[in-house]
C-alpha cells in the first residue's frame, strides 16, 4: 500500500510515501523511492545485530555417539522356537 503526499513550498518540495515496517508492521512515511524497510526504532535495533552470513549453510542432522557391537548391555536375540505367537488367539 503506497500513498503519496506532497508538501510544497515556494522553494522546497518533498514527496513522501506510506510504508509499513517489515519488522514490527508499523506504518510510517519515507521519501518516495527511499530504500528504508524498517521504521526508525526497528532500524536501530537491527543495526545492533551482527550482519547476516552470505555463505550457504548445509543442513546437518546431529547424530549421537556410535556404539560398537560390544558396547552396552544388549544381548542379541536369536529367536525362540518355543514361543507361541498365537497364544493370545486374536485378543489384543
Amino acid at each position: 500500500m503506497k500513498a503519496k503526499a506532497k508538501v510544497s513550498n515556494s522553494t522546497n518540495e518533498l514527496c513522501l510515501e506510506l510504508k509499513y515496517c517489515e519488522r514490527c508492521g508499523g506504518l510510517w512515511l519515507r521519501p518516495v523511492g527511499g530504500g528504508q524497510i524498517y521504521c526508525t526504532g526497528c532500524g536501530r535495533e537491527m543495526a545492533k545485530l551482527p550482519p547476516a552470513s552470505t555463505e550457504a549453510e548445509i543442513a546437518r542432522v546431529q547424530r549421537g555417539p556410535r556404539w560398537a557391537e560390544d558396547d552396552g548391555d544388549f544381548v542379541s536375540w536369536n529367536g525362540d522356537d518355543e514361543v507361541d505367537l498365537d497364544a493370545a488367539a486374536g485378543v489384543a
